[in-house]
């Protein structure tokens, strides 16, 4: 296999991992309504980011220890579980408390853009499955003989970039239905099923 060949052969694999809704579209959604397009964009690239910490990680063996420690995996699993959880319970406990503009501005100049990028991050770095996942998926697409850590960087680096366009993507289309959102009742039940999501989200990762 060609440096190229792989290269485009990896793209296809990490649109799909891209586009496919879980923990990270549902925090990109639920802060883009919350706060604003910007936040949800941000949150996008602190998600995003994971893929070249996790990619070096699973070069650098860290992954491969991660997986056969079962204390190690077990520690990440239920902590990246009781951060979603945590989430989720605190926009159901909230419920409301949203001040939705149909301008997209308040609440975004007093959210810190900082925590919405540790958001993103700490969700996925919190989950072992994704180290999983890269040790299972990245070797199949390094040539013979190439070096893994230069390689997994850049495989890391396409999946970031389209990482970061799809759940931008999400949080796009979530601000843009700010102004149907701005109505108390509506505001409030959309940030219940937000939390919903992000509590059942957590409860997937430790049941499997």
């Amino acid at each position: 296999m060609t440096a190229m060949t792989a290269m485009w052969a990896y793209v296809p694999v990490a649109l799909v991992f891209g586009i496919t809704p879980g923990p990270d579209a549902a925090l990109a959604l639920r802060s883009s309504i919350a706060h604003g397009v910007r936040h949800g964009v941000v949150v996008a690239l602190g998600a995003a980011t994971r893929s070249l910490a996790w990619g070096v990680a699973a070069a650098a063996g860290v992954a491969t220890f991660v997986t056969q420690v079962p204390t190690a995996f077990e520690f990440l699993r239920w902590a990246g579980a009781i951060y979603l959880g945590c989430l989720g319970v605190h926009s159901i406990i909230t419920a409301g408390s949203w001040v939705v503009s149909a301008d997209g501005e308040g609440m975004a100049a007093r959210a810190p853009v900082l925590r919405a990028f540790w958001t993103g991050l700490a969700a996925d770095l919190l989950n072992p499955k994704m180290g999983v996942f890269y040790l299972a998926v990245l070797p199949q697409f390094i040539p013979r003989g190439g070096p893994v850590l230069e390689w997994s960087m850049a495989l890391m680096a396409i999946e970031l970039v389209i990482a970061v366009v799809c759940l931008s993507l999400y949080a796009v289309l979530a601000s843009s239905a700010r102004r149907f959102l701005a109505r108390g009742k509506v505001t409030a039940w959309t940030q219940r099923l937000l939390g919903g999501v992000l509590v059942g989200l957590g409860v997937r990762v430790v049941v499997g």
